[in-house]
């Protein structure tokens, strides 16, 4: 009894154990997809969003525009541009879609206002967003309403701070949709090129042809919102599937047109024609009445039976009542045309028996008429040249008028490019000022960059320059020769900072401080901090041998670590400004070189920091200096 238990009982609980192994197993092995899931959608929506039509179409765009805005993309701007054209094609134009969809519309002009707002094109996103706001109402779709209202009473608040101004063009050309005539004019020439083509192939016998165009129209037709087009080519494909023998595609065509149809009102023959012309409707007309109602009621018991084979999927029997609707539907058009035409006839016999009577009457009154028909003849030339004078004269006046408003516009014109020649020379004029005023990258950074983004910590390192004596030295120069010294000397210093990508901060008289590593780092800043402050000390050697300038000496104070860059100031005046405790211990240890007689000290930070080492440095020298309350190490470069 056991035993049998189990046998029974160990296989089923090995399937269990084995079917929890292959679930983990199928779980571990998707789990990394599912992360690339959402991207590889879209990427699947982007590459077949083309091969789509009507609202599938604009739902597609509408959730590229969505995904690409949130990646910060360039792209959401071009799909909500597409799919904001798309949905006024389709629910502007004879618009016989369901109108729960209209808030794909909405969700395409409240997108395309959030990216234009993003981008501070304020007047488009106003008009988007009004537009989407209006849509939203409408639909009473309160999302899409409250998040349209937010933006516009931001830009509400721009425009009464004075940041939102209207272009002369803007102002000018913003009720044209230029564009969207030209897309609505080119989808109907496409539309109607589809259906001839069509036509051409079908008449040529070029069934599949025919019907592949056909369907391409159906295609563009779902953009335009055009369902009894659609129902119409749609009966035109079934019955040429039908005489290829494809029954099955051609019940489904089929089926879908007949579920569209619609009874279209006609003019019955009863109606009236014209009692004015004649008063009596005689036998024949009457019977004409019965023959037409026998055919509507037979007609209709047709349409019945045809609905009712459809519903039950009996293609053949469908078909063959289809036919016979579309004789009967023939016929009926035509006999009420003809009707139609026998009556205007017998209003056209009844005119003429009436002309003739009148053209009796003045042919006994020929002579007495002549004078007065003579005398209407010269008035009405009279009349007629008057008009075409005054209608010579109008056309001048505005011809005229066309041509000062031309001459105005190309003056205006003119001098648009002029002010703009003298803008872009001014700007031109202010970087090279503000770049000889300020060091390249520093001006660089200003003309880049926001200059109200807050200031941001950057290791660099800090070079002060003192030129020993200068106070004495400026006793003895005048003005003039002063400042050709200064020149001089300043000269291929800067030179040399600029060389090992340095920045001249603040120049002073005697002196100057640069930084290494602000606004822009190079990795390698204390090397070339190092090199620039050898350089520049051989070189003062060499303008000294060489009597170029006044005997100078200098002392040089390098120092590296954090501090603040960015721009100090109010919105009058700003200045690029490096500040912190680093930029003071620098200050200080170029001021050591006065008590060590020496012309170059650099601190431990900046030692470190060095590749390769200097050569004949000597051992670090530990200091207090003002404004650190440990002592510091420095080093003495020979």
């Amino acid at each position: 009894m056991s035993k049998r238990k189990i046998s029974r009982t160990l296989p089923s609980q090995l399937n269990l154990v084995y079917a929890n192994i292959i679930l983990v197993f199928i779980i571990c092995s998707l789990f990394p997809q599912h992360i690339k899931a959402q991207e590889f959608s879209i990427e699947q929506i982007e590459a077949k969003h083309k091969n789509l039509y009507g609202l599938d179409r604009l739902k597609a765009l509408n959730q590229l525009t969505l995904y690409y805005h949130e990646q910060g993309s360039n792209k959401a701007l071009k799909y909500a541009r597409r799919a904001r054209i798309l949905s006024d094609n389709i629910f502007i134009k004879s618009n016989t879609i369901n109108p729960n969809e209209r808030h794909h519309q909405a969700q395409a002009y409240l997108q395309i206002g959030k990216l234009y707002y993003d981008r501070k094109k304020y007047i488009e996103s106003q008009k988007n967003l009004i537009d989407a706001k209006s849509i939203s109402e409408k639909i009473n779709h309160q999302i899409y309403f409250d998040e349209a209202e937010i933006y516009l009473k931001k830009i509400q608040i721009l425009i009464e701070a004075g940041k939102v101004k209207e272009s002369f063009f803007s102002k000018t050309f913003k009720t044209l949709k230029i564009g969207q005539t030209i897309n609505e004019t080119v989808a109907e020439i496409k539309i109607e090129a589809e259906i001839e083509l069509g036509k051409q192939k079908e008449n040529n016998r070029n069934f599949l042809g025919a019907i592949s165009n056909y369907k391409n129209a159906i295609n563009l037709l779902k953009n335009e919102g055009e369902t009894n087009k659609i129902n119409e080519l749609q009966l035109k494909i079934a019955v040429l599937l039908d005489s290829l023998d494809q029954h099955v595609k051609a019940q489904q065509f089929l089926k879908e047109a007949i579920s569209e149809i619609e009874t279209k009102p006609r003019n019955d023959v009863n109606s009236e024609i014209d009692n004015s012309s004649h008063q009596v409707l005689d036998t024949k007309t009457i019977s004409v009445k019965n023959a037409q109602e026998s055919l509507r009621i037979k007609k209709k018991k047709i349409k019945d039976i045809l609905i009712g084979y459809t519903k039950e999927e009996n293609f053949e029997q469908s078909l063959v009542y289809y036919k016979l609707y579309q004789e009967l539907s023939q016929k009926m058009e035509e006999d009420s045309l003809k009707t139609i035409f026998e009556s205007e006839q017998k209003a056209k016999e009844i005119f003429l028996l009436k002309q003739q009577k009148i053209v009796a009457d003045l042919n006994v009154k020929v002579i007495q008429k002549e004078k007065e028909r003579q005398v209407q003849l010269r008035n009405t030339s009279i009349i007629v040249t008057l008009l075409i004078l005054i209608s010579t004269l109008v056309t001048l006046y505005f011809y005229i008028s066309k041509k000062r408003e031309h001459k105005k516009l190309t003056i205006v014109h003119n001098d648009l490019n002029k002010t703009k020649s003298k803008l872009i020379d001014a700007e031109q004029k202010i970087i090279k000022l503000l770049k000889q005023q300020l060091s390249i990258d520093i001006a660089t950074e200003l003309l880049t960059n926001d200059p109200n983004n807050p200031g941001e910590n950057r290791f660099v390192c800090i070079m002060f320059l003192d030129i020993r004596d200068f106070t004495s030295l400026a006793e003895k120069l005048n003005p003039e020769e002063l400042i050709k010294y200064q020149n001089d000397v300043f000269g291929f210093m800067i030179d040399i900072i600029q060389k090992y990508n340095g920045t001249i901060n603040q120049l002073l008289g005697d002196g100057f401080m640069a930084t290494f590593g602000a606004p822009v780092s190079h990795e390698n800043d204390c090397q070339n901090a190092f090199l620039a402050a050898k350089e520049i000390l051989i070189e003062i050697r060499k303008q000294n041998d060489s009597k170029h300038i006044l005997e100078t000496k200098v002392g040089i104070g390098l120092h590296a670590g954090y501090v603040v860059t960015g721009n100090v100031g109010n919105e009058t005046r700003k200045q690029y400004s490096v500040t912190g405790n680093p930029v003071i211990i620098a200050s200080r240890v170029e001021q050591l070189n006065k008590e060590y007689k020496t012309q170059l000290i650099i601190t431990e930070e900046v030692y470190k920091n060095l590749n390769p080492i200097p050569k004949h440095t000597q051992p670090s020298i530990e200091v207090k200096v003002k404004g650190r309350s440990q002592p510091i190490k420095i080093m003495l470069i020979q």
